[in-house]
């Protein structure tokens, strides 16, 4: 049975090095991580010094006048969404890990947080013409060879069908 796993996980990196070979062979694309979102649609911020790698999501809730809201903590406390850079705007619009209590459990957020993140949110999506949409942008030179990889890709098992 053993053998049968160490078989199967085996022929699984094979196929992985394979399509990995081929995507570097056509070009200096990068495939994204996979990540978990909240939200039906999320963007990627490319340019900006930051490597462009981060998702900016959806509002949860469309703030009205979102660049007159102003940062309240940090080095630009006090400064409206509006004035700040692309960067700046990107990192207040993506999820910041969560503060933890002395037992390790997460601090919920406060509400002028999540109107900040609201607010940057929209005001991101606003200035790319956005906000509201429902698809995911398509990838330029990757979506050729990420989605190659998902149809080739087996099913992997639930957590309970793992044998170890």
């Amino acid at each position: 049975m053993n053998e049968d796993i160490l078989k199967a996980i085996h022929e699984e990196l094979v196929a992985i090095r394979q399509l990995l070979a081929e995507a570097n062979k056509a070009g200096p694309a990068r495939i994204a991580p996979a990540r978990s979102t909240s939200t039906a649609s999320s963007y990627s911020s490319g340019g900006g010094g930051g490597g462009g790698d981060e998702v900016i999501l959806q509002p949860t809730e469309v703030v009205p006048n979102a660049g007159d809201v102003q940062v309240h903590f940090g080095k630009n406390n006090g400064v409206a969404l509006a004035k700040l850079s692309e960067r700046s705007l990107s990192w207040y619009a993506t999820e910041q890990p969560p503060r933890l209590d002395s037992s390790g459990k997460p601090y919920p957020a406060r509400p002028q947080e999540t109107t900040l993140r609201n607010a940057a949110r929209t005001l991101w999506h606003q200035n790319r013409g956005t906000l509201g949409q429902a698809d995911a942008p398509k990838a330029a030179s990757g979506g050729a060879a990420a989605a190659e990889m998902a149809a080739v890709a087996p099913a992997h098992p639930s957590d309970e069908e793992v044998p170890f």
